[in-house]
């Protein structure tokens, strides 16, 4: 063979999905890669044994936690947080009053008041200072 191997077949060899066919054993190049990625697995992931006296302990807290349902307080969270959002939405929303039905003051009524805004000498602005002098009575 005489290409090298890549890192992709080398990683496969690691995992044992790949045979090399002797490659290894024929390039240095190839073997002190290999060297390196075994090197590296191994200060990665170290092979100490797990005893089975732990992964049944654990086995036995999974099965403990499976068996125990929500508490009860959880079961009401949903409800109570659906009531604070119509709550909410109940003081915030408020429908508008109907509108008072207009009465149509006629034709008439509506050219007096134009006409009397029109030959008024008096500025607009004026009109509220008016106001606050006039008797209401």
């Amino acid at each position: 063979m005489n290409r090298h191997l890549t890192d992709d077949e080398l990683i496969d060899r690691l995992y044992g999905l790949n045979e090399d066919g002797g490659h290894l054993a024929a390039c240095e190049t190839c073997a002190a890669r290999w060297k390196a990625v075994e090197l590296r697995r191994r200060e990665l992931a170290p092979a100490e044994p797990v005893s089975s006296d732990f992964l049944a302990a654990q086995r036995r807290k999974i099965h403990a936690r499976l068996g125990e349902g929500p508490s009860v307080r959880l079961k009401w969270i949903p409800a109570l947080a659906a009531a604070g959002v119509l709550a909410v939405v109940m003081m915030v929303y408020r429908p508008a009053a109907a509108p008072a039905p207009h009465t149509d003051p006629g034709d008439a009524q509506l050219f007096a008041e134009v006409y009397s805004m029109e030959q008024s000498t008096e500025p607009q602005a004026a009109a509220p200072i008016h106001e606050l002098f006039e008797d209401n009575q």
